[in-house]
């Protein structure tokens, strides 16, 4: 500042006296406001302060912007706020402490104190500066509280519109423009470095942020004044700006997550689809719902085992984060992707994908009546099934005297071949037994016992197709895991094999 004064022609002492309009006297020996007598050292002493106290502050005056941060509790020390009768952890605690407020005075007399010792921070209003060299001094923002003059957007783009020509990329700079800039003002901007070539325009404009790192204005100035004499900044007009934008005075809710206790239940299955083994542990809250979710699957350091430790967690944030089960079960079932085939479950005997199943299998465990609506309606034990009632055509009180008792026909649908013999014997030779009694009705059971024996054939025969399949590669065709067949492996999904014909 004193070269570029020393340049424009003025004297020494005008350069002095426009310094100290600037920065003010940075020293403590000053005539107090109001026209009380003494300087505001001596105040400060008859109010508790030593010597060593002043000169401490008197150090920090140079670093400072404003008076009060020389005052606050950090930069006091503990045994000043002490031999002053304040709680020095209630004052570091409070980010608003004023020392100068708590000792009496007010925001007008703290604010004349100000100018006095840190000065006006603006060139503007100097004694001795000429108003046609304002423009040399001009910042990208007003300048203390007393100034009015900043370099406009027109001035930051034609600035880089100057050296663009000389630079292969664009030019980091932000184009600053004051809180009360227009919509049209802007267009101009981007218009205008348009025009002169700029290959970035990086526009700000002042409090248009809920949080802005600079502000070149105290926050609290004028806090004493009545609240319809108080005129906000721009960084402080910005909240309620954004709230009234979000609707008025309504509270803004935001998500709180809720986490799981160190100690706590959890619910653990194996699954298999398609031959891709795994494991869902699911972590239970204190009420009993679910609140995490992990899988693992057995072979480690594959793709799809990185993507299902993916879904674990962005689902187990879901969870705690209050998103209803309900929600992602409805989202992720019925995705179809490989891989994709038969399952060991009976209540989820066919996945469309991995994701199908695990969510499919959440909800059954966790959602009444998702089981219900979404299992296969197969006979039970006890009752059988509903719809075979129709398709027999002897009486009913008949065909139930002569069920067995382990189920209607003499087993469950999923049991082998194996359990009904030595359950019952031979069921077909059963059949041929009753058959002398009524013809008609020997026939619907002799039909529902080679049902039976197929189906558990079948279910068998997944179970050794899963079995074979153990470390099998996944097939180079469609991705689906192989089986073994000989010394190579062949797909059952696309029919390729795997070196062997």
């Amino acid at each position: 500042m004193r070269p570029a004064l020393a340049a424009l022609g003025y004297t020494p002492e005008q350069a002095a006296d426009i310094m100290r309009w600037i920065l003010g006297t940075l020293d403590l020996d000053v005539a107090m406001p109001g026209g009380d007598e003494g300087t505001f050292g001596e105040w400060l002493l008859d109010k508790g302060l030593n010597a060593g106290d002043l000169a401490s502050i008197k150090d920090a005056l140079p670093g400072v912007f404003e008076l009060g941060f020389a005052f606050s509790a950090w930069a006091l020390g503990d045994e000043a706020l002490g031999r002053l009768g304040i709680d020095s952890e209630k004052a570091k605690s409070d980010p608003r402490f004023n020392l100068l407020r708590h000792l009496g005075l007010s925001a007008e007399q703290i604010g004349e104190l100000n100018e006095r010792i840190c000065g006006t921070q603006t060139i503007e209003g100097a004694a001795h500066f000429r108003d046609e060299h304002l423009a040399v001094f001009d910042c990208a923002s007003t300048c203390g509280n007393r100034g009015t003059r900043l370099i406009s957007g027109e001035g930051h783009i034609r600035m880089m519109g100057a050296a663009q020509p000389f630079i292969s990329g664009a030019i980091s700079k932000t184009i600053n423009l004051p809180n009360d800039a227009s919509m049209e003002s802007i267009g101009e901007c981007y218009r205008l470095s348009w025009e002169l070539g700029l290959k970035a325009n990086a526009l700000y404009r002042d409090g248009c942020k809920l949080s802005q790192p600079l502000s070149t204005k105290a926050s609290d100035a004028g806090e004493d004044e009545p609240e319809e004499s108080k005129t906000p900044e721009p960084a402080d007009r910005a909240p309620a700006q954004a709230a009234d934008v979000a609707g008025g005075a309504k509270p803004r809710h935001q998500a709180v997550r809720r986490r799981l206790s160190d100690t706590r239940r959890s619910l653990t299955h194996k699954f298999n689809v398609a031959g891709h083994e795994g494991y869902l542990t699911v972590g239970l809250f204190d009420d009993g719902k679910p609140g995490e979710l992990f899988i693992t699957m057995a072979k480690e350091g594959s793709t799809i085992g990185g993507l299902m430790d993916s879904l674990g967690t962005s689902t187990s944030v879901s969870l705690q984060y209050g998103v209803p089960l309900e929600s992602l079960v409805r989202k992720f079932t019925h995705q179809r992707f490989e891989p994709a085939g038969m399952t060991a479950n009976p209540e989820i005997p066919f996945a469309k994908s991995l994701v199908d199943y695990i969510f499919r299998w959440l909800g059954m465990e966790f959602i009444p009546g998702f089981r219900e609506a979404n299992a296969p309606q197969r006979p039970s034990e006890s009752t059988g099934d509903s719809k075979s009632d129709t398709s027999v055509k002897a009486p009913a009180p008949r065909m139930a005297t002569e069920a067995p008792a382990t189920g209607r026909y003499g087993a469950s649908r999923w049991s082998t071949s194996r359990d009904i013999n030595a359950s019952g014997g031979d069921t077909r030779a059963t059949t041929h037994e009753g058959a002398g009694e009524t013809g008609a009705s020997a026939a619907p059971p002799r039909d529902t016992v080679i049902v039976s024996q197929s189906v558990s054939a079948q279910y068998s025969t997944l179970s050794v197709a899963l079995e074979s399949a153990g470390d099998a590669p996944p097939c180079d065709v469609c991705g689906t895991i192989t089986v073994r067949s000989g010394t190579c492996y062949k797909c059952l999904n696309c029919g390729a094999s795997m070196g062997c014909s």
